[in-house]
């Protein structure tokens, strides 16, 4: 059940039950996901339209990933795609032959463009998740993926593992994106379009070590431990595996209790080689190991050199949230090998962008075009003004604003972790634990849904609304005041509860 509360031109909205932790910039569309789980509610309807099968994966894109007019991005089962709400259609986006998991993570309001990335099947030490960018043609329909340029290498010398595009400006103009290295740790990048049309990149990997350090080599190609397959014919290969599928359930037979012998003789493929073959398995095995040693051996180099030589300030994957002029990026800074310090970061985009670390022990979660930046501790919700470095309660923001029915509103409720709209005049938050989580959602210039006209008597003469907009009473106040059932109620402009 929603409990709402209309103030003058404002709308305010407690949503118990869900986490909606994402929205759109009108406010229209708020989203929560779980795993393969889509929850997206209409805000003006209540409508709660909802995705989970119990076999169909569902994924939200991990950016500005709904636009205004009810569109929204993510993936399905590892396929990119593109969501009506309104029309409840699903259309995956175009994808190449090998493609494999992949997703999209941000779209413009104006549906142009998408960003999101391709999985291919490159392995272990090399570039497994590529950048890109779908574009809308005129009939609606988008065009065939055009793939970011990203670094060959990172400052170790080494292929990045992931490049992440997470959200883009308003102008398709600026993506704001990370490099995840080899172990999972992210930096973050930023993409510029130039005007003819060419995408340029830069990494923040300042101050993770001394300048001009040299770093072992890392290992990219994996040993590949032989298949007995391959040194089997047809016919030994039938016979081990018949005898492996019977030796298994004679086992599952003792196991449970049906038999009271437990088979004796184990299908070792081995046995069922000839003896040139066995030598020449023998050898691939002896081969296998060394060169496994060896691949060991640097790996474990690499990373006693690059734990002692570089200072731990990463952060967190996903983490990042573009201001949508593209002016600042917003993340968190996870200090230590363990990643369990976080303090909110703020990037200004610029020729060379400037990152600011709050060391604040809070996370960064979302950021105006004027560069007001949205932070937490999870159970209170603060911002820090632009250009300025001390943190307010998002309460005392609110007041700053000259918004104080919206303060006053929010004042007795548990603020948690809040975003904004790019000109800040769309506000949501959650709070709470898995099962008992509640939400929240003001629109500081909004206008009540069904509710227009309110006609202002004085209290002589009032009419009386319901939530719905309904006029369910009229006459002299005390009047209909008396006798209104229990509910809210709008009055003179004035939210009534009736208990």
């Amino acid at each position: 059940m929603l409990s709402t509360c209309f103030m003058s031109a404002q709308i305010m909205k407690e949503i118990p039950g869900l986490r909606y932790h994402a929205m759109s910039e009108n406010g229209k569309w708020m989203l929560s996901v779980d795993n393969g789980y889509i929850g997206i509610l209409n805000t003006e309807t209540d409508e709660l339209q909802e995705y989970c099968d119990g076999v169909t994966g569902y994924t939200l894109g991990m950016g500005n990933m709904v636009t205004n007019d009810g569109f929204l991005v993510g993936n399905i089962d590892g396929a990119p795609s593109i969501l009506d709400i309104e029309k409840k259609e699903w259309k995956q986006l175009p994808v190449k032959k090998g493609d494999t998991y992949s997703s999209a993570n941000a779209i413009t309001n104006s549906r142009k463009y998408i960003v999101g990335y391709i999985g291919n099947s490159n392995g272990f030490g090399n570039t497994t998740i590529e950048p890109v960018i779908w574009t809308m043609n005129s009939d609606g329909t988008y065009a065939d993926y055009e793939k970011l340029p990203y670094p060959e290498k990172d400052f170790t010398g080494v292929a990045p593992q992931y490049i992440l595009p997470n959200c883009i400006s308003e102008d398709g103009t600026v993506i704001g994106a990370q490099l995840v290295r080899q172990d999972n740790e992210c930096l973050p990048m930023i993409y510029k379009k130039a005007e003819d049309g060419t995408w340029t990149y830069e990494v923040y990997d300042k101050g993770l070590c001394e300048e001009g350090t040299e770093f072992p080599e890392f290992p990219t190609e994996e040993p590949i431990v032989p298949s007995y397959y391959d040194y089997l014919s047809q016919e030994e290969a039938g016979a081990y595996k018949q005898d492996s599928t019977e030796y298994a359930d004679s086992l599952w037979a003792y196991t449970i209790g049906e038999s009271t012998q437990r088979p004796t003789y184990y299908p070792d493929p081995k046995y069922y080689m000839t003896e040139e073959n066995l030598n020449m398995y023998n050898e691939a095995w002896d081969s296998y190991l060394t060169l496994s040693d060896e691949y060991s051996q640097k790996l474990m180099n690499f990373r006693s050199f690059y734990y002692e030589h570089v200072t731990p300030n990463f952060y967190t994957m996903n983490g990042v949230w573009l201001s949508t002029n593209g002016k600042y990026y917003a993340t968190t800074c996870k200090k230590g090998w363990e990643g369990t310090i976080g303090d909110a970061a703020l990037l200004t985009v610029g020729k060379t962008s400037e990152l600011y670390d709050y060391k604040d022990g809070l996370s960064g979660y979302c950021v105006t075009n004027d560069g007001d930046f949205f932070v937490s501790d999870a159970g209170t919700a603060y911002v820090y003004p632009a250009n300025s470095k001390e943190k307010v309660t998002l309460i005392d923001w609110l007041r700053s604003k000259g918004e104080t029915e919206a303060a006053d509103w929010l004042s007795d409720k548990e603020t948690g972790i809040a975003i904004c709209s790019g000109d800040g005049r769309v506000i949501s938050g959650y709070f709470g634990a898995a099962g008992i989580y509640d939400s929240w959602l003001i629109k500081l210039d909004g206008t009540p849904t069904g509710i227009t006209g309110i006609e202002q008597d004085g209290n002589s003469h009032v009419k009386a609304y319901d939530m719905q907009g309904r006029i369910v009473a009229e006459g002299e106040y005390n009047e209909v005041r008396n006798n209104l059932k229990r509910g809210i109620y709008i009055i003179n402009g004035r939210k009534v509860v009736v208990k």
